[in-house]
């Protein structure tokens, strides 16, 4: 991917999470907090499409700061400041890394529309 596709993914998909935030900090402040309420919130359609929104741009936005950090410091440059025989499985070390943190991601994404999708009424 172009540098500037993942500087746009990664800043749009922050202000995304950033507004969810702040109207859920919103409603909990601005209304009497009640279950029924708080039910009614975020069952209601266009806060689960919110929801579906939130859940998909932390994803993105985690994964492009994961990838980041393992190109960044899992090289043989960097590990081989630790030790020279480890520097050589730098590749290896990166590709074990990013698929715990893809698989981390991908059962995430599973659970939490797990969780949405089996208590709508």
């Amino acid at each position: 991917m172009k540098g500037s596709t993942i500087w746009y993914l990664q800043r749009s998909s922050a202000v995304i999470n950033l507004i969810y935030i702040g109207y859920v900090f919103y409603f909990i402040y601005s209304s009497e907090l009640t279950f029924a309420a708080w039910n009614n919130f975020f069952y209601s359609p266009i806060m689960i499409f919110f929801t579906l929104c939130f859940f998909g741009s932390a994803i993105i936005h985690s994964f492009i700061g994961l990838w980041t950090v393992g190109t960044d410091y899992l090289t043989r440059r960097t590990i081989g400041f630790l030790s020279y025989r480890i520097s050589k499985y730098a590749d290896t070390l990166r590709s074990i890394y990013t698929v715990v943190f893809s698989l981390f991601g991908l059962s995430y994404l599973i659970v939490s529309l797990t969780i949405i999708f089996n208590n709508i009424s």
